[in-house]
């Protein structure tokens, strides 16, 4: 219990000098194993599947649209999509090339999907700062799973912003529409649709502030990786109990969200079937709202 109650500590004010200073016969030694064994835990296979999990049933994948829509009148969506960078400290020089972001500091790049609740349905926390959100989804498990469901024949889809490719299992905005046209519209429902991740990027870091780029992470990449996920876990437990949230700690600790560039890469037939998708739902969406 007491290497739980460590690493809840650590985890929420990202401190081993506060845990020290309320625990007197706690040393920094001792916090900081006891952090490493929890995280270890929280992030095996037995635990981390059970509470991050993305839908692998049809009747999983029926709910989340369900809702998706029910909240925000946005059809077929499964998930948003996103990443953010986490800070960490400077990796070894081999390497840190790797996690150097482009807005100048040293950081992991975590894609997550999450539902309409702000529930965690995936996280992949193994890129540095300097990989694109685009290459992180398109090497990504989550990725070849969305193929797989259009290849038979369901067509549902993840939300996710102008840095990702349109493809036809993920919506993305239109670019330069026309205020008052279909497209215009579909644009403007999944902006108010996809704010779900950034929610979930926001409480997360909230909620954990050991996440906060106030509170660097003084570990390798590695360590940091599975900090990130075992919080992830964690807040997917404090959603299941409806544990309060804490009082947001303020702007500075607001997510970190680097999505403000346009990335479309020449996809061939994927960029095609996707626009073509798109123009479906644009249409769709302007008949619903109309």
């Amino acid at each position: 219990m007491l290497q739980v109650l460590c690493a809840l500590s650590f985890y929420a004010t990202g401190s081993y000098q506060r845990i020290v200073g309320m625990a007197k016969y706690l040393g920094q030694t001792t916090v900081s194993k006891c952090v490493k064994e929890v995280t270890d835990a929280l992030v095996t296979p037995a635990i981390l599947n059970t509470f991050i999990r993305f839908p692998s049933t049809r009747a999983d994948r029926d709910l989340i649209k369900s809702n998706f829509f029910a909240k925000y009148g946005f059809p077929g969506v499964i998930g948003c999509i996103d990443g953010s960078h986490f800070h960490i400290f400077t990796p070894s020089k081999e390497i840190e090339h790797l996690f150097y972001c482009r807005k100048h500091f040293h950081s992991l790049n975590v894609q997550m999907i999450c539902d309409s609740d702000c529930r965690i349905l995936n996280v992949n926390a193994k890129y540095g700062g300097a990989t694109h959100d685009a290459f992180i989804w398109e090497n990504s498990i989550a990725n070849n799973y969305m193929q797989e469901l259009h290849r038979n024949n369901e067509h549902v889809w993840l939300l996710g912003d102008s840095g990702y490719p349109q493809r036809p299992w993920l919506m993305t905005p239109i670019p330069d529409a026309t205020e008052g046209t279909p497209a215009y519209k579909y644009t403007a429902i999944h902006g108010k649709t996809r704010v779900a991740i950034e929610n979930t990027f926001g409480r997360l870091k909230n909620r954990w502030r050991c996440l906060c780029k106030d509170r660097t992470l003084h570990y390798g990449p590695e360590k940091c990786a599975k900090i990130i996920t075992a919080c992830s876990v964690l807040h997917n437990l404090a959603l299941k109990f409806n544990v309060p949230e804490p009082e947001p700690a303020g702007l500075q600790n607001m997510p970190l969200s680097f999505s403000d560039h346009l990335f479309q890469e020449n996809g061939g037939d994927d960029l095609i079937r996707g626009r073509a998708m798109r123009n479906i739902l644009v249409d769709r969406i302007n008949r619903l709202h109309t």
